[in-house]
């Protein structure tokens, strides 16, 4: 009976869950946030009070023993629309300066929300001596590279934040000459964390801000360096003038140099799952299936999502284990960003398998995706749901009969001796347009049968034979793709398919799994095949050139199309070998 009255009433129920999603989405959030967690005894802070998702009232501060209250509260609200979704914000600011030296907590502030009161948790201040004395002027402003660890594994998500210290008012700044990060991979994040802070360096209170914010993927194992980036930053100066409309501060131009950066890169463990596919940081994976009733006759897509904040590009399509008598063919992959949580990027990969059951029988499928996580130095695999599949048999086409031919004639007419002409009369019963409209149906249905009888000689083929014979084609289309990149000086793009057309000439040619693609295996095989040492020397240069270029540096004309004549080359010649 209750299934019955959901089934009668899914459209409610499925709006209700809607909306319960999005209430649960936009759930109130009251936080508390201090610009320092130390300070000096003769400085000053700014502790804000925050609720998100929910309009409050009676808001009730804590008591602020310890510190004296300079101003506040400031109060601020904002509302924001992002794709159709609001966001409100309510704060509550005040203006700090301690009483007295040692180590302090600031209480939970409350605010009522509906039926419940709300309380932030509460915030630790160190107070510390301040030293006598002004700052040196080459120590009221500088830019630190700091990254978010100094040690990592290769293809790990680094973060790394050019940091400015002042104590001086800063009106702007531009970034002169950044470094090309050698050895990773960068991507900016977009929407860093840019609020201002109050920390202590060398007894000096300093005010600090993110001005960029980079998240750097190591490509490979080693001291890695950074070169100093140079920025210009507009400082503004007391002239001692009145500021007024026509007269205001002075604002001079300052480069400023930031320190050189070195990260100890640790290779992977040696000892990795199989299912192992590259993908290093923190991930889920979902899997879904197209259907789970089929015939010998129709496809099956198996969805694969993998979201984390890892290098996407290093991560090559995982296996599938489906049944040995599935035709399989190349998965569709695609990669889409979903932005950033605390301050790190967050991308998802999505596969798509399509494969045809050839024999009707009950199977099953089941994703699984191995990754190395980094906070724990160990590989993690995960596995989908398990989906059991039906196949049935298909309707196979019978050549259907056209004509008799054991009939035979038995209607012999006689000869006729008199004849009698006459004019003839123009009729479509019997004319050249009558006959093909006859014909017409009867060719489309034997092209029909030859089309099905086609298609079921090329599903006995077996599909690694079928990638053999067609893998030179392949990685030709490939590289004549990668000559138009070239054309179009798309430095990313070109080396991309200049990589996919090598290894997936190999892949196809040997019959590698791709998910067990890596250079040791592959000049293994190489050198077992008796290809020339140098043209396998040749390939392994062509394979890392393509990867550092890809990821790490950049690339000029002249190289890009001695890569491509390369490749050119060393294809032709393993093809030619293998040939013979």
């Amino acid at each position: 009976m209750a299934k019955a009255f959901i089934k009668k009433n899914g459209l409610l129920f499925s709006l209700l869950l809607v909306i319960y999603g999005s209430v649960s989405a936009q759930a109130p959030v009251f936080e508390a946030f201090a610009d320092a967690r130390q300070v000096l005894s003769n400085q000053y802070f700014e502790v804000t009070f925050t609720l998100k998702n929910a309009e409050g009232r009676n808001f009730s501060p804590p008591a602020f023993n310890n510190f004296a209250i300079l101003s506040g509260p400031a109060r601020g609200i904002s509302t924001t629309i992002v794709n159709g979704k609001v966001s409100k914000e309510m704060s509550f600011t005040y203006t700090l300066q301690p009483r007295k030296k040692g180590a302090f907590t600031i209480g939970p502030a409350s605010v009522q929300v509906g039926g419940q009161r709300l309380r932030t948790k509460p915030l630790r201040i160190e107070v510390l001596e301040a030293k006598e004395g002004t700052v040196p002027a080459d120590q009221q402003f500088f830019i630190r590279v700091e990254p978010s660890t100094q040690e990592a594994y290769v293809g790990q998500q680094v973060r790394l934040d050019y940091k400015l210290y002042t104590t001086v008012e800063i009106q702007n700044y531009n970034i002169v000459e950044e470094p090309d990060y050698v050895g990773f991979y960068a991507e900016d994040i977009q929407r860093p964390d840019t609020r201002r802070r109050r920390e202590i360096l060398n007894g000096v209170q300093y005010v600090t801000r993110i001005l960029k914010s980079i998240a750097l993927y190591p490509q490979q194992a080693g001291q890695l360096t950074i070169d100093p980036a140079t920025l210009q930053l507009g400082v503004i100066v007391n002239t001692g003038r009145s500021s007024s409309l026509f007269f205001g501060n002075e604002i001079r131009r300052k480069a400023v140099q930031t320190n050189e950066l070195s990260l100890n890169v640790k290779p992977l463990p040696d000892v990795a799952p199989a299912s192992f596919s590259g993908a290093v940081g923190d991930f889920k994976m979902n899997a879904s299936i197209s259907r789970q009733t089929v015939t010998t006759d129709d496809a099956v897509s198996l969805f694969m999502n993998i979201e984390g904040d890892g290098d996407l590009k290093r991560i090559q399509v995982p296996g599938i284990n489906f049944p040995e008598n599935f035709t399989t063919y190349d998965p569709k992959v695609q990669e889409s960003n979903l932005g950033e949580f605390n301050n790190t990027r967050m991308g998802r990969k999505t596969i798509e398998y399509v494969a045809i059951p050839n024999e009707a029988g009950k199977y099953t499928v089941q994703a699984e995706f191995t990754f190395f996580h980094p906070d724990s130095s160990r590989y993690i695999t995960l596995q989908g749901e398990p989906y059991e599949l039906t196949v049935r048999p298909g309707t196979a086409i019978k050549t259907p009969i056209i004509g008799d031919t054991d009939s035979e004639q038995t209607d012999i007419h006689g000869l006729k001796m008199n004849t009698r002409l006459s004019k003839g009369r123009s009729f479509f019963w019997g004319s050249l347009v009558f006959w093909l409209l006859l014909l017409l149906p009867v060719g489309a249905i034997l092209a029909a049968v030859f089309y099905k009888r086609r298609l079921q000689r090329l599903a006995n083929i077996d599909p690694n034979l079928i990638k053999m014979q067609e893998a030179q084609r392949i990685a030709a289309q490939r590289l004549e793709q990668a000559d138009s990149h070239l054309q179009n000086e798309q430095n990313r793009a070109f080396y991309d398919e200049v990589s996919k057309a090598m290894m997936g000439y190999i892949s196809d040619k040997l019959q590698i799994e791709k998910s067990q693609m890596n250079k040791s295996n592959l000049q293994q095989r190489l050198e077992e095949l008796e290809i020339p040492a140098t043209q396998v020397e040749k390939f392994m240069e062509i394979v890392h050139h393509c990867e550092m270029a890809l990821y790490a540096g950049k690339a000029n004309p002249e190289a890009m199309q001695a890569t491509y004549d390369n490749a050119h080359e060393v294809l032709a010649t393993v093809e030619k070998q293998l040939a013979d």
